[in-house]
C-alpha cells in the first residue's frame, strides 16, 4: 500500500488489517497491551520506524521481525503471513517486562562504566609508554 501515497489509507480501509505485516503487527501489539513506544523501546527500534512498520511504509529486516515476534508474543510466521504460526509463544507480562528491561538497564550502565575505566587506564598506560620511549633508559 505504501506505493499507492494518499490513496493507501482510503484502500486500507476496504482491505482486512491481518492481511499486511502492518495490521499483524497492530493486532499482536494490541493483544499484549503495549504502546507503540513500549515495543520500540523492547525491540530497540526508534518509534517511528515501528509506525512505518504498522502502515506498512516499509518492513523490517529479518532479524527484527524475528525480535518483534518474541516481544509480541507471537511466532515470526505469523507476523510474516498471518498463518500457521499464530500460535502465541510463552508470553511475559508487562512487569516482568520491566524487570527484565531494568536488569538490562543496569548491565548496560554497568558495562558503561567499565568502558569508560578501561580507557582512562588504557590512555594512562600510553602515557607511561610515550614516558618511557622519551626516556634515556
Amino acid at each position: 500500500m505504501a506505493f499507492l501515497g494518499k490513496w493507501g489509507s482510503v484502500l486500507r480501509d476496504f482491505v482486512d488489517e491481518n492481511q499486511t505485516l502492518g495490521g499483524r503487527l497492530q493486532n499482536a501489539r494490541a493483544r499484549q497491551g503495549l504502546s507503540i513506544s513500549e515495543v520500540a523501546k523492547l525491540s530497540g527500534v526508534q518509534k517511528k520506524t515501528l509506525m512505518n512498520w504498522e502502515l506498512d511504509r516499509s518492513e523490517p529486516r529479518s532479524n527484527r521481525l524475528i525480535q518483534l515476534a518474541g516481544v509480541l508474543g507471537v511466532q515470526a510466521a505469523y507476523l510474516l503471513d498471518g498463518q500457521g504460526g499464530d500460535a502465541p509463544v510463552p508470553q511475559r507480562s508487562k512487569d516482568e517486562v520491566k524487570v527484565v528491561l531494568a536488569d538490562l538497564e543496569a548491565r548496560a550502565e554497568t558495562l558503561a562504566r567499565d568502558v569508560l575505566r578501561i580507557g582512562e587506564e588504557i590512555q594512562q598506560l600510553g602515557n607511561q609508554i610515550t614516558r618511557l620511549r622519551q626516556s634515556d633508559w
